[in-house]
């Protein structure tokens, strides 16, 4: 197993960035070309779909980008975790935690575990790049 851990500081309540990475509507607003399918419950299923700019399943060293996973911990405003037991695109959890700085400032630390090294490295920049349309979305 490889992990990953990065980390951004957001210019928004912790609440508004909680919504943005856990209410699909709001989700799919910053997550270019991806859908989410979950009901947003603790053991429920959650799938994410990433599609290329004709519309097709984006592919990634030779691999479907579809990470189907199981929601395990959704505590508001403090911790999203989801599973994915079928190491969907070598990805096998997923948690994000959301630290308050101050009433307008929040931490997203997110932590990801791989099924290889050579994938955790080549998730890092997208992932990085991920937190990046997250903030510049919720600081427009």
């Amino acid at each position: 197993m490889a992990t990953n851990n990065l980390e951004i500081i957001v210019q928004a309540p912790e609440n508004h960035v909680w919504a943005a990475v856990t209410t699909t509507q709001v989700a799919e607003k910053w997550m270019k070309d991806i859908k989410i399918t979950t009901d947003w419950k603790v053991g429920s299923p959650v799938v994410y779909t990433c599609y290329d700019d004709k519309g097709e399943i984006f592919k990634w060293e030779g691999m479907n980008m579809i990470w189907s996973g199981i929601i395990e911990k959704l505590d508001r405003n403090q911790e999203y975790t989801a599973s994915y037991p079928d190491k969907s695109a070598g990805l096998v959890k997923e948690s994000y935690f959301f630290d308050t700085l101050d009433e307008k400032t929040t931490k997203v630390r997110v932590t990801q575990e791989f099924t290889t090294q050579e994938i955790a490295d080549g998730y890092k920049d997208g992932t990085q790049h991920l937190l990046g349309m997250l903030k510049t979305y919720l600081e427009a």
